[in-house]
């Protein structure tokens, strides 16, 4: 299964990759030095690079996992409505489907994002994270396979922003990302799952 990365293009490589002690061994914190951003993410994400990109856009990829970022400039049109409109937009342009507004608590910024399944299977949350003390915004899209939700939030909870730049700390380390074959795995267990209990509430 491939991850659907024809979907995002022009993005920058303004990330640095930095690894802290204090952090469990398979996260790493990843700073956008341009915008005083930083987050923390599992190990082995690789930012591509290219000399024509959109310095206001990065990507990190993994294996199993793509992230990208986008910076905006908070305005007056920046309010709960709007942004949950730009989400049914944005996934309705990634013909999303399956899709649910969702809550996801970021220390220090607003918080508005859905998930939804995108057209090859895989799933995708998009975030949009509104600054409480500065004009930033950070649209935030992760692209993952099944079974790997609970990472991907994680990292949206980790997102912080200032000059000492720390990720918000979470109750419990990072899991790894799973690989294709325990992320299908999974899924066929649930879905078994969900059509034993349809059975059983169809019972004569």
């Amino acid at each position: 299964m491939r991850l659907a990365t024809k979907y995002f293009k022009h993005f920058a490589l303004m990330l640095s990759v930095t690894l802290l002690p204090a952090i469990t061994a398979n996260a790493r914190v990843y700073t956008w030095d341009k915008y005083d951003i930083a987050f923390d993410a599992p190990e082995g994400g690789y930012v591509p690079f290219s000399f024509f990109q959109d310095p206001s856009s990065a990507q990190v990829n993994w294996d199993e996992m793509v992230m990208t970022l986008q910076h905006y400039i908070k305005n007056d049109k920046t309010n709960k409505k709007n942004l949950e409109e730009r989400l049914k937009s944005r996934a309705m342009g990634f013909n999303m489907y399956d899709t649910e507004i969702m809550k996801i608590k970021v220390k220090g910024f607003k918080c508005h994002a859905l998930e939804g399944t995108m057209p090859d299977g895989t799933r995708c949350i998009i975030a949009y994270l509104v600054s409480d003390k500065t004009t930033t915004v950070i649209e935030v899209v992760i692209n993952y396979l099944y079974g790997n939700q609970e990472v991907a939030e994680d990292i949206i909870k980790s997102f912080s922003e200032g000059n000492n730049q720390k990720p918000n700390e979470r109750e419990k380390p990072k899991q790894k990302i799973q690989k294709k074959k325990d992320a299908e795995k999974e899924k066929q267990e649930l879905e078994k799952e969900k059509k034993r209990k349809n059975e059983k509430v169809y019972e004569c």
